[in-house]
């Protein structure tokens, strides 16, 4: 076997990028400055992998045999996004019971206002910015007014994930361009939440993320959630399998459901369009289609009765593992000769979509959020900005206990905001619809979706006459 062949290079990668992530924890415990900025081990680890390739240090040893085979792991790790990213999509619906929708609609109402506004004006803001900037004065391709959703929203699971797409596409480009939104997004959520955060504290407006978590480590574990997780620690001795690897498995399962569905909608396709190459189907990635098998795998399960003998936090460990796995492998393989070649363009998307983003926070979601608006507000705008794992990390330091309500809310809109917006189904189909109707339709075809969002929240929701900020 040489390194060459697909298997060994796939378990190159794999080991790569978990010993880059292990490389970005010793960082983080050795640079301190890392850890204050909340800066995650994997992208550590990522930046780490890209200096050490072969467009940074990799130039001194490019010539030789060794150079040779870290050009062709790297090569291959282009391809692995988009298996990982099926995994991550997978476990959003598997693990917790299927709440009602009366309670999501108590709690994530608020939530899903904000956020589909945000969404579909981050598609407005990219496709003026195409309109009057990139395209006449940078000859940019006019899909790159999907990168700030795809970017901000989707994070590196989604911009990765659309690689062939891009490719399909001729926007070659689009890749290393959406990698960079993702990484300047993820960064932004981080380093401006902190900001928004610190700026409440100031104002007393938010108990401090240090006396959140003091708070929080001096309280005991109820004694039915301990006795609830003692009994199944204890359940899962008598599997005939290891619980980890049952747990994979339901998420394969919950893939090869996805995949199945997307192989059926191209059959039917095959019905209306003689030829594949014109239809839209080929433009669907698996991920979003495996998060529709997650929602299926985790209804039979509930129906089975067979819930308790999932355990969530499995569930959430295999996610993350792959998640971090993504991030590594993302940062470590992006273009920077496509980036130093199209930094303006990014910068100018960059800078719209902070903007766009920073003005919902200030101005509409303290007008929806009734109670504790800067938590829900933050948990949001990194949302939006960093995509949600980084508002999950937020929420988690500024109120670990959920006092506030804004993580019970922001979980709840997940089912009915990552299936389509948030990486999910229109995100991924977003860049072969402006390719087909072009860039002044999508931007009418958003800026009603918009309107009409922002026309059913004030109508239907109590909105606030007077901003609390």
């Amino acid at each position: 076997m040489t390194m060459t062949e697909p298997l060994a290079m796939f378990m190159i990668t794999t080991v790569a990028s978990a010993l880059l992530i292990l490389a970005g924890v010793g960082l983080r415990r050795f640079i301190p400055a890392l850890g204050k900025m909340h800066m995650p081990a994997a992208v550590t680890g990522g930046i780490l992998g890209m200096l050490l390739g072969p467009q940074v240090l990799g130039l001194l040893y490019v010539d030789t045999d060794f150079g040779h085979h870290v050009k062709d792991i790297y090569k291959a790790s282009k391809e692995l996004p988009a298996f990982f990213i099926s995994v991550v999509f997978a476990a959003l619906m598997v693990g917790k019971p299927l709440p009602s929708i009366r309670k999501i609609w108590k709690e994530a109402s608020p939530h899903l206002v904000v956020g589909y506004t945000t969404a579909w004006g981050q598609y407005v803001v990219g496709c003026l910015v195409a309109i009057m900037v990139l395209v006449p004065f940078l000859d940019a391709n006019a899909l790159s007014a999907a990168l700030i959703p795809i970017g901000f929203q989707g994070g590196y699971g989604t911009a990765a994930g659309l690689a062939n797409t891009y490719g399909k596409l001729d926007f070659a480009e689009g890749y290393d361009l959406a990698i960079g939104m993702a990484t300047a997004g993820k960064i932004a959520a981080i380093l401006v939440g902190l900001l928004l955060v610190n700026l409440a504290v100031k104002r007393k407006k938010m108990i401090s993320p240090e006396d959140a978590k003091k708070e929080d480590t001096r309280g005991a574990v109820p004694d039915h959630q301990a006795r609830k997780d003692f009994k199944q620690k204890r359940e899962e001795q008598y599997f005939s399998a290891d619980t980890l690897i049952i747990h994979f498995a339901i998420l394969c399962l919950a893939i090869a459901i996805g995949f199945a569905l997307r192989e059926a909608l191209a059959l039917l396709e095959s019905a209306f369009v003689a030829d594949p190459a014109e239809g839209i189907v080929q433009y669907i990635p698996l991920f979003p289609m495996a998060l529709i098998g997650g929602f299926f795998v985790q209804y039979t399960i509930e129906l089975c009765g067979w819930q308790k003998h999932l355990n969530e936090h499995h569930i959430h460990s295999i996610s993350h593992s792959f998640l971090d796995m993504l991030i590594v492998v993302a940062i470590a393989t992006i273009s920077l000769k496509v980036l130093a070649e199209y930094w303006q363009v990014l910068a100018i998307l960059f800078g719209a979509g902070l903007a766009w983003n920073l003005a919902i926070f200030f101005f509409l979601a303290p007008l929806v959020y009734r109670n504790k608006p800067w938590e829900r507000g933050v948990s949001d705008f990194a949302h939006a900005t960093g995509a949600a794992t980084t508002a999950m990390m937020l929420v988690k330091v500024i109120d670990p206990t959920d006092k506030s309500g804004a993580r019970g809310g922001f979980t709840l809109k997940q089912p009915f905001y990552e299936t389509i917006v948030g990486g999910g189904l229109l995100t991924a189909l977003s860049l072969p619809i402006m390719a087909t109707i072009g860039l002044w339709p999508t931007m009418i075809f958003f800026s009603i979706l918009t309107v009409a969002t922002l026309v059913f929240g004030f109508t239907y929701l109590r909105i606030r006459r007077n901003n609390p900020l």
